[in-house]
């Protein structure tokens, strides 16, 4: 399985991170917020293999670029059926960015097929869970060939995510926030550094990825690695743009 960081910053595009965005292989997105377009470009990614999307929630830096992105399909003349999976009402969402965005009518290639979750399903290869988090947010579990990731989305730390991410090779955890701004992290809905730790630690994966940064911190990113190994003993991987791992 190779895991791809498209764009791993948080609510902002900074000079360094495009916003939330992974590729699993070369078949399945998770995320589509603002720059992943550029970036999937930037790679050389063959847009017309991602055959599902998978969105964790509707905050634009983790769906803006959902549009942008199904519109270079239709340049490209993609006609195969793409399958979008969210929240609730994904199939609304969806249509209705594509109309608020004056999508032309002579666009053809969406074909689309929606699936509705609300956490706790399993579809195929692919499992969801709902973490803590305004709008509701699913995490996603991708079990492949023997291997495994999941990924939280944006979460307050929540102790049953452990369960759900439970022997996983890699987790990729919001990590938004530093130690000291644990306040803040629980007064927006994310995570700190030694949180991610934490429960990287209790559910026993072999890797932790940290990702989705407060832009203020920039300066600061080597700390995010430095707390959240006082929990965590395993291998940190701070993401970065662009970046690939293979397990």
């Amino acid at each position: 399985m190779r895991i791809t960081f498209v764009g791993s910053g948080g609510v902002a595009v900074t000079r360094q991170r495009c916003c939330a965005c992974f590729l699993i292989d070369e078949d399945i997105l998770i995320d589509c917020g603002s720059g992943a377009v550029k970036n999937l470009r930037k790679m050389g990614v063959n847009l017309s293999n991602i055959k599902k999307i998978l969105i964790s929630h509707y905050h634009a830096d983790h769906i803006s670029d959902l549009v942008p992105l199904l519109w270079a399909l239709e340049l490209e003349g993609y006609r195969e059926p793409i399958e979008i999976m969210g929240y609730g009402r994904i199939e609304k969402v969806v249509k209705g960015m594509l109309k608020t965005m004056k999508t032309p009518e002579s666009y053809t290639v969406f074909n689309l097929r929606f699936t509705s979750l609300r956490g706790g399903e399993e579809i195929g290869e692919i499992k969801c869970f709902l973490t803590k988090h305004k709008p509701k947010n699913l995490a996603y579990r991708i079990e492949r060939n023997g291997k495994s990731v999941c990924y939280s989305g944006d979460t307050r730390f929540y102790k049953p995510l452990a369960n759900f991410a439970s022997n996983c090779n890699v987790l990729i955890h919001d990590t938004t926030f530093l130690d000291e701004q644990k306040e803040l992290a629980s007064l927006t809905n994310h995570s700190t550094a030694s949180q991610a730790g934490k429960i990287a630690r209790m559910a026993n994966v072999d890797i932790l990825v940290l990702t989705h940064f407060f832009p203020n911190n920039v300066e600061n990113e080597e700390e995010y690695v430095k707390q959240a190994s006082k929990e965590f003993k395993g291998k940190i991987i701070l993401a970065r743009d662009l970046q690939t791992i293979e397990i």
